[in-house]
């Protein structure tokens, strides 16, 4: 096996680490802070409605509304940063109207409809 045959093996064996550790470590990164994330492939806005029946909310950013979609196990975190309080592993039902969210969404473009990999939540002080 040539050392770059070796090397890209090694790669794809540590790469689902790396993405996984990525996702662990989100919770304790505040909203807007995520390295190569937040606000390329993430939106920060302000919780306009949200439809528990449907499992979606919408949020309006400096582009519009948008309709997000959110999956079951979509992990969500209560950011506590601002208050000077430790994150905290929140819930959907933690989504309530005028709340600022950071939500990163699955799609390779962002459109008006998103489905969320992830959810930040900022918690009042």
């Amino acid at each position: 096996m040539s050392i770059r045959s070796f090397f890209c093996l090694g790669l794809l064996l540590v790469l689902p680490a790396l993405t996984h550790a990525q996702q662990a470590m989100e919770m304790f990164i505040p909203i807007g802070a995520s390295v190569g994330v937040s606000n390329t492939s993430s939106i920060i806005g302000k919780v306009a409605t949200v439809d528990e029946q449907n499992k979606t909310f919408t949020i309006n950013d400096a582009s519009g509304t948008l309709t997000i979609a959110v999956p079951d196990k979509t992990p969500v975190w209560l950011d506590r940063s601002k208050a000077g309080g430790t994150n905290q592993i929140g819930s959907a039902a933690d989504l309530k109207a005028e709340l600022t969210v950071e939500v990163k969404y699955q799609e390779a473009t962002r459109g008006p409809s998103l489905t969320a990999d992830w959810i930040k939540i900022e918690m009042p002080r």
